[in-house]
């Protein structure tokens, strides 16, 4: 997760209201670095929307930048272009009072801070700020980061299967659920291919899992291996896919779900991406669909 400030003009209305922020590239040629900042925003990162002398919202953002012509109420300087980048953005919080001397304080003083020297807010839109700006921030606002969605959904050990603390009925109900998805998915096999990655491990290292989260599915749904279950190996390819990492889209592509917190995650998922999902069929399609949903689904 990253953190930015973005100074707003008179769009800032347009911009809350609609969810997006948009910026183009300089109409006298000058390097993209300053308004290119845009396109380093990332799903899940946390924008900090001023509109002087405050900082009146705070907003999460729901997906990389895409090409696209100026919005509608996003006022033109003198010869900017009309096509440039935009990211859509979901609001965590409005209507905040957070003063400009206070974030002046808790942010580095010129650049690449908001802020100059005197404390006044520097002429740019896109600032990247500190993991530790961002917290303390946040914190200053009264507000609180989303947690992962996937964090609602699974997790280990209790709750991957829809339950915080398992009794020893649940234990039960789970132990012959997983008995009848792998003696269906393996089939007798000793060796089987993971959904994922497409390497092939032996039946102990595989895990059968449903397709979309456990608490979500119905009795019939929890049994249906046909429709609702994959193989998925113990070395990683699992707990990236039940933590919401990665989600498989409509065309049976491995894409990049949740945000990765750390370089080693970045990596695991990147490795992943673009891959096709064998366990990815007509049959499956519905279940993939609805988990990549409640995966990426924006929580206030």
């Amino acid at each position: 997760m990253n953190y930015w400030w973005v100074s707003h003009g008179r769009n800032y209305e347009a911009a809350i209201h609609d969810g997006m922020l948009w910026n183009c590239p300089d109409p006298h040629g000058d390097p993209e670095a300053d308004r290119g900042r845009i396109k380093d925003m990332r799903k899940g990162d946390i924008v900090f929307n001023y509109f002087g002398p405050y900082v009146r919202a705070i907003s999460a953002v729901l997906e990389k930048w895409q090409d696209s012509p100026r919005p509608e109420g996003f006022e033109k300087q003198l010869d900017e272009p009309d096509q440039g980048w935009l990211v859509r953005t979901h609001p965590l919080a409005e209507n905040l009072q957070l003063h400009r001397q206070r974030a002046a304080d808790i942010t580095a003083v010129g650049e690449p801070g908001p802020f100059n020297a005197a404390g006044k807010p520097q002429q740019r839109y896109i600032f990247a700020l500190t993991a530790e700006e961002g917290q303390e921030l946040l914190a200053e606002a009264g507000v609180m980061a989303p947690q992962s969605s996937a964090s609602s959904l699974r997790g280990l050990p209790g709750s991957a299967w829809g339950t915080d603390e398992p009794d020893e009925k649940t234990l039960t109900t789970i132990r012959l659920e997983q008995a009848h998805l792998r003696k269906n998915l393996l089939r007798g096999r000793q060796t089987a291919p993971c959904a994922i990655c497409g390497e092939h491990f032996p039946a102990r290292l595989l895990i059968a899992g449903h397709i979309k989260p456990r608490p979500e599915c119905s009795e019939e749904e929890r049994l249906d291996f046909e429709r609702n279950a994959m193989l998925t190996c113990a070395l990683g390819c699992d707990a990236l896919y039940e933590w919401g990492y990665i989600v498989v889209d409509a065309k049976g592509r491995i894409t990049a779900g949740q945000s990765a917190e750390t370089p080693r995650i970045e990596a695991a998922v990147e490795a992943l991406v673009g891959r096709n999902c064998t366990a990815f069929a007509e049959s499956t399609a519905e279940s993939f669909a609805e988990n990549k949903r409640l995966m990426l689904e924006p929580q206030p």
